[in-house]
This record gives structure tokens, sequence and C-alpha cells, in this order.
């Protein structure tokens, strides 16, 4: 018998109309291949190929070419490729081709819980979808900038200057953040649709989880500790020292009136003290070391204000790399937090190194159109801007790094993380 945890399934139907309609729209993604390919569309053709064989897989693990997703979304899916196809200036904008990714992001998503080990319900494979859209908008422009740089394609870089070229790939950001919560509300509606009308006849054979209930405790490795070579009371010195430099940056701020000073050292104040907060409300006591982190992250991006991010070239992307980090560090949590506590949802270990990753580009993105927006608003205020771009090559940049902290935090941060999301998880079920 089918569980809640299987809600996904209803993607899935097995009815005579949702077979014909879906058949028709496999048939009509076969024929956009074809063009594509005969026009020398090849990356459109591997796409499309791509969709179909991600449509398809269900009907093929069942043996039953009957079952088929939802014709509804199929159709998403198609139609800003077939507008791509034949009349790509249909759409006004390009929020439609970024609802097809949704919607393919959640077609994967829904084939990944089925498939393997990971198990989620609507709920997270939403929110997981969004952040997959975002982040794929992300890589899919700074792997066309990588290619422009490296082997002097013209994708991006085409002879237009940096700033135009950069506000265009903003409003792409802009326009797949709009797609994914447009989309994320869809799909909550499809799904609590869907479910009101009983449980599903489409049941996929049951799996023994590797889910562990326990509370296993662990202890980065030794390589890590050497190389720190600091001993916790020291750790703590040196944040207690950071913190004191932010009060007197603070202080500076206000006496010289400079607005972008005082907010950085305020805000970087803030954030120092919340592990402190952590441990006196809800006794989550962190390790000297991660508190440290968090501290150097914020006092490097703070003391820039001074004269650093204008005379030393690379000072933001060293400031984006350690801040990447500490965001990458919160969704790691987040994420092996939600696994522990919510039985509903099993994510195995070896796959936190894809969601890190994805977290921290979705997040890069986010901030990348904050920063847009706050630039252009201080433009029309006539104030400097709190926050501002230089051209393409500076975003980019900045993602190359965001991607850096986000592949340290994968490989070695999840030792000193998983420790946080057990205390998490048991305050979690303390509380309940």
């Amino acid at each position: 018998m089918m569980d809640n945890r299987d809600d996904l399934v209803h993607i899935l139907h097995d009815t005579r109309l949702n077979t014909v309609l879906s058949w028709i729209i496999v048939l009509v993604f076969i024929f956009l291949a074809t063009v594509n390919f005969f026009e020398g569309r090849y990356t459109w053709t591997i796409l499309i190929i791509f969709i179909v064989v991600v449509v398809l897989l269900p009907g093929l693990f069942f043996c039953k070419p009957s079952v088929m997703p939802s014709w509804l979304l199929l159709l998403l899916v198609l139609i800003p490729i077939a507008g791509n196809t034949t009349a790509y200036y249909f759409f006004l904008t390009r929020i439609p081709v970024y609802i097809s990714v949704a919607t393919l992001s959640l077609l994967i998503v829904a084939e990944i819980n089925w498939f393997t080990s990971v198990r989620m319900n609507p709920k997270f494979a939403i929110y997981l979808v969004i952040v997959t859209t975002l982040a794929v908008t992300g890589m899919w422009h700074f792997m066309r900038w990588v290619l422009d740089v490296m082997i002097g394609t013209t994708f991006l870089l085409d002879g237009r200057s940096v700033d135009v070229i950069n506000t265009a790939v903003m409003y792409e950001f802009i326009y797949a953040l709009i797609a994914g919560i447009v989309a994320g509300v869809l799909f909550g509606w499809y799904f609590k649709t869907m479910m009101k009308k009983g449980t599903s006849d489409i049941i996929f054979p049951e799996r023994i989880m590797d889910v562990s209930q326990e509370y296993t405790y662990s202890e980065p490795p030794k390589v890590i500790r050497k190389l720190l070579g600091l001993s916790a009371r020291k750790q703590k010195n040196i944040t207690r020292f950071l913190q004191a430099f932010l009060v007197i940056l603070f202080i500076f701020g206000v006496l010289s009136r400079d607005l972008h000073i005082l907010l950085r050292a305020f805000l970087a104040l803030i954030i120092t003290f919340v592990p402190a907060f952590m441990k006196q409300r809800h006794n989550l006591y962190l390790d000297p070391s991660l508190t440290l982190w968090i501290t150097i992250a914020v006092f490097l991006d703070a003391i820039g204000t001074f004269w650093l991010y204008d005379n030393i070239a690379r000072w933001d992307n060293l400031t984006h790399a350690v801040s990447s980090s500490t965001i990458a560090a919160a969704g790691y949590v987040i994420v092996r937090t939600i696994d522990i506590y919510d039985s509903e949802i099993n994510i195995p270990p070896r796959t936190m190194f894809v969601f890190i990753p994805l977290f921290i580009l979705s997040v890069g993105v986010m901030w990348e159109i904050l920063e847009f927006i706050t630039d252009e608003l201080a433009l029309i205020i006539g104030i400097d801007a709190f926050l501002a771009q230089h051209g393409i090559h500076d975003t980019m940049g900045d993602m190359l790094f965001n991607l850096i902290g986000a592949i340290v935090v994968a490989l070695w941060g999840t030792f000193y993380l998983n420790n946080l999301s057990y205390k998490i998880a048991e305050m979690f079920e303390t509380n309940k």
C-alpha cells in the first residue's frame, strides 16, 4: 500500500486520455528535435532528446507505455521549446522558458525520488525545484561566459559592453526567479488537487531505505584539525578580537557619517553574535571553529569598505568565496536537519555534495539580483550604491568563487556541520 511519502506519484497517470495527449506531445518533441538538428542547433537537439528520455522513463520502468507524466506538465515544458524553434519572439519575456525549466526539474526530482534512495515529499520537492531553477539558470550563463573567455565563443561576450551584457543577464535571473515562484505555486496547487481526488493506482515497489534514526556524532578528520592548529581557547580569542575591531569600525562609521561602513559593520556585528544567541536561547553550542569561520566571513566584507574593494582586485572574490562557504554551510544544516527530523524525507549523505552547490548557486543568483536592483535604485535616487556591480566579468567571477566556497564546504565543512544538524533536530524533537 502506498503511503504519503509517495505523493509525488500523482505526477503520473495511466488513463487513456492522458496517454494519448502525452504521446502526442512526445511526438511533437521528436519533431522539434529533428528540426533543430537539421538547422544545426545541436544543443537544443540534445536537450529535447534528454526531455524525451525523462518523460518515457516511468513507462520503461513499469514496461507499460500508458504510464506517462501528466500531459499538463508536459505542455508546460513543450510550449517554450516549440516557440524557441518556430517563433522565438512569440513571447514578450523569457519567463515561460524558465517555467519550462522548473517543470522539467520537477520531473527529474520526482524520478530521483522514485528510482534512487532519495525520498522526498511534494513540499520539499517544490522547494528543491525552485532552487534548481535558479541554480540551472546561473550555471547556464556561467558556463557560456567560461566558454567565451576560454575558447573565444560569443554566447555572452558578443561585442556589447560588459555593463549591457550584465544587465541582460540580470533580467534573465529575474525571469528565472519569477518563473520559479510561479511554478512553485502551480505545482503546489496541482499536488493539492490531485491528492484530493484520492490515492493513485500507480505504486512503485517498496524499497529498503538506508535511514539511521540514531543521532551519531562525527569528528573532523585529523588532517583538518592539524591544519587549523588552534585550540578552542585561541579560536574564541581571535573571534573576540575581530568583534572588537568591528565595534571600532562601527564607531568610525558613525563619527565619519559613512553609511556604507556603518551598515556593514553593524550587520557584521549582529551576525557574529548569532552563535551566542543560539546558545543562550536554544542551548545550541557551536564549535568555536564554526563561530570563527562565520566571524571571519563578515569581517572580511566589513573591512573591505575602507579601500580594499577598490584597490585590491581579488578582494571581492575572496569575500565571495568565504561568505558563500558560510551560506553553503547554512544550506547544508537546513537540509540535513530536515532530513534527520522529517521521516518523509531521506537525503543520503553522499548526495549532499550535489545539494550544496545547487543551494549556493541559487543564493548567488538571488544575491546578484539584489545587487542589480539596489544599483538601479541608487542610480534613480542619485546616491552611491550600497551594493554595486561592475559588469559581466565581475558577476561571473562572483559566481565562480561562490562555487569554490560551496565545494570547500561539500568536501570538508560537513564534518563540522553534521553535529549541529543533529543538535537542531534534537531541539525540534524536544519541543514537539
